[in-house]
């Protein structure tokens, strides 16, 4: 699926709710197609222009890369230049990149690898929105020079969008350092995040936002993600709170802190958002966390804004700092906030939840009902689910059932929602062999009418069109508490399943 707007990815959800270890990301390889034109690949470029870029063809050389980039592809590549490495020796007790192990070279040129072309005109202030090769992402951000002073992470791009035969090369000032560390170890780094940190590791969520990597099998390996909203030390102490301790004596209500009831444990819990979400994918949205059917209202504004309300006090908001913000680590991203953010009960929002988005799920492949057993969030009978490009678009994603046999089942976990009264509508790709009539359930009842996968409409002309992307209104549901949902769909005649995202829209009584 393809929108700009942020995605509340429930496997995530699950996977954290349920074992607090969601994971995520699968290292992908470079591929070694070569192919000759006149035009000058990345390698080739860098040699030509070796008074720049000598040191940066050693590590190539080094790591055995070099033949890679001269490869056919399509590549941004953020090539740190030789003074940029003179300087990330020095820093790193190194004399040369020799005295580097091979396979730390190897992670640092994947970090500055990125598997599609972007040029700078599509650059937004944050994350970029594809991985690098590691697995991780880049961060931009725009000076008050605007276009004319682009940092990627700490590194200055002082040449951008040179064109090579298998992508674009961006040349930067300094050597962008992996991420290594998880959460947990981003955070013991910061000394304005001291009175946080340690009451993580006084209410045990402190262990989940330590793992980076978990394998479920042998074939599937995934990296946890989560977003931290996390009080500055600052903030603790003009609240009257200057350790841990005073948190647990303020919010805990048990003399357990692990508890999962217990209230500071339901406090801290309430700051760990599920996924991944950088200050540009975030939205107006009301996303849950790690405390049980608990969500955290979100606001774009002039700033980024969570739980803002009015009460008998008057208006009550938190700011995202965003200066202090957008802290990257292995498995995650933390951000700074201004004020206190204790739990609360938003009201209902326009809301979008993606039915492709799972962490460790990878474009292109099948699976089987077996693998999926694996996979929390969506659970099939009859068929298997592939994750496919959409035809109707480039970048835009579906699932699709792998049977078109009548009775094949898939059922999506969705995560909490806040209590109220919603329209749902179900946006999919409508394609000629689609199933004709199927039934949506939600939480085990019937879900409206039957309705077909297969839509159709005069375009152009009076030619009939019948592949494009369509939505249905599925029906109308009253929530009466704030909980997750199973929503289910049942083939009832012959023909392949596609999804790829649901809206709710809060309704009127």
């Amino acid at each position: 699926m393809k929108r700009a707007t942020a995605n509340i990815t429930f496997l995530s959800l699950m996977l954290a709710l349920f074992s607090g270890l969601i994971s995520g990301c699968r290292e992908e390889i470079i591929p070694e197609a070569f192919f000759e034109e006149d035009e000058l690949l990345i390698s080739a470029y860098l040699e030509q222009h070796s008074d720049e870029f000598s040191t940066l063809i050693r590590v190539l050389e080094i790591t055995e890369l070099k033949n890679t980039l001269n490869a056919y592809g399509h590549y941004t590549f953020f090539a740190p230049d030789n003074k940029a490495f003179e300087n990330f020796c020095t820093r790193s007790g190194k004399s040369s990149v020799e005295e580097f192990d091979k396979e730390y070279l190897t992670t640092l040129i994947k970090y500055h690898l990125i598997g599609v072309e972007t040029e700078s005109s599509y650059f937004r202030n944050g994350a970029l929105k594809d991985t690098t090769y590691s697995g991780d992402y880049l961060v931009i951000t725009f000076s008050e020079g605007g276009l004319e002073s682009i940092h990627v992470n700490e590194a200055l791009i002082t040449e951008r969008d040179i064109p090579v035969g298998n992508g674009f090369i961006h040349k930067i000032d300094a050597v962008c350092a992996p991420i290594v560390g998880s959460v947990m170890d981003r955070l013991n780094e910061s000394d304005d995040l001291t009175i946080f940190t340690e009451a993580l590791e006084l209410s045990g969520l402190s262990d989940s936002l330590n793992t980076v990597i978990i394998s479920f099998n042998e074939d599937m390996v995934f990296r946890s993600r989560f977003t931290l909203f996390a009080e500055l030390d600052e903030v603790y102490i003009q609240n009257g709170i200057n350790s841990a301790a005073d948190l647990i004596a303020r919010y805990s209500d048990s003399g357990d802190p692990t508890d999962k009831e217990n209230g500071f444990y339901k406090y801290m819990a309430y700051h760990i958002v599920p996924g991944l979400y950088y200050l540009n994918e975030i939205d107006s949205f009301n996303y849950p966390t790690l405390a049980k059917n608990m969500l955290i209202n979100v606001q774009l504004q002039s700033d980024v804004y969570l739980n803002r309300h009015t009460d008998t006090e008057g208006e009550k908001i938190i700011t995202v700092n965003e200066s202090t913000s957008n802290r990257q680590a292995k498995n995650g991203v933390i951000h700074c906030i201004d004020k206190i953010l204790e739990p609360y009960v938003p009201e209902p929002v326009y809301l979008i939840i993606d039915l492709t988005d799972y962490q460790g799920i990878t474009l292109g492949h099948i699976y089987d009902e077996r693998e999926l057993e694996d996979m929390q969030g969506i659970t099939v009978r009859n068929t298997g689910i592939y994750f496919r490009n959409s035809i109707l678009g480039d970048g835009e994603t579906n699932l699709q059932t792998t049977s078109g046999k009548v009775g094949w089942t898939v059922e999506f976990e969705i995560p909490p929602i806040r209590h109220g009264q919603y329209d749902i509508y179900l946006h999919w790709a409508s394609h000629q062999e689609h199933c004709q009539w199927v039934q949506a359930f939600w939480d085990g009842g019937r879900l409206g009418n039957p309705f077909s996968f297969v839509q159709s409409k005069r375009w152009p002309g009076v030619e009939w069109k019948y592949d494009f992307n369509t939505s249905q209104w599925l029906g109308r549901v009253l929530l009466n508490e704030t909980s997750s949902h199973i929503l289910k769909f049942i083939a009832l005649e012959s023909g392949y399943g596609n999804f790829d995202y649901m809206v709710l829209i809060p309704a009127e009584n």
